[in-house]
């Protein structure tokens, strides 16, 4: 059980060896002095073209950025981020702006006509020093204007599976793992943040983790 996801529960998986297991603690805001700060610069962006890095899809769509990334083409980023304290890391590698739903989807999801559609290609590795697993549910997509947390969404995974983008799989403890996150931002809201939240908690072996937020600006 990924103790990212809920901040009430204990993690009641068997621990790895030399792994601990952790309770999650209630404060998950992220708002003390220790919980903002920017991507670490010790964690080395990938050069590695990814395999999820299909043709752009053919169809466009436009934002207010009116940049590359609202003709539906990936815009490389290849910045990282380490949390030393869990022993976790990604790096995002690129994202796209404007990806078209299906036609299936925008009917089955009426949301999608007032939102677009981002898609961002991370590298994830999972901590090795605690039980835990490390994926798309780690992932928010804020909006530097009124610093909302919009989480990931998995309801557009098979229109980009079609495009040839694979989804993001959790990477199990010490694993690593690459593909795709899907947001659903408002079409409003275009100075967009990843996210990494590390929620605060406990460690069988007595360590108290604190909260804290690692952001990579999209744009």
């Amino acid at each position: 059980m990924r103790v990212r996801i809920t901040t009430t529960l204990t993690v009641a998986a068997a621990v790895m060896a030399g792994s601990a297991l952790l309770t999650a603690c209630n404060d998950d805001s992220g708002d003390s002095s220790d919980t903002t700060s920017s991507p670490s610069a010790t964690a080395p962006a990938t050069t590695d073209a990814p395999t999820t890095d299909a043709p752009a899809p053919t169809d466009s769509a436009t934002d207010a950025g009116g940049d590359t990334a609202a003709q539906g083409k990936p815009v490389p980023v290849n910045k990282s981020f380490a949390d030393d304290v869990m022993g976790e890391k990604a790096t995002v590698i690129s994202y796209i702006s404007g990806f078209q739903p299906s036609a299936a989807s925008k009917s089955k999801f009426s949301a999608l006509e007032d939102e677009y559609v981002v898609l961002v290609n991370v590298k994830v590795t999972a901590s090795s020093k605690y039980y835990d697993t490390f994926g798309a549910g780690s992932f928010y997509l804020t909006n530097q204007s009124n610093g909302i947390d919009q989480a990931s969404t998995t309801i557009l995974d098979d229109d980009i599976k079609a495009a040839g983008y694979t989804p993001l799989e959790d990477a199990e403890t010490g694993k690593s793992t690459t593909g795709w996150v899907v947001f659903t931002p408002k079409k409003d809201e275009t100075a967009l943040v990843l996210r990494y939240k590390r929620l605060a908690a406990n460690a069988s072996d007595g360590t108290k983790i604190t909260a804290k937020n690692f952001d990579i600006p999209l744009k």
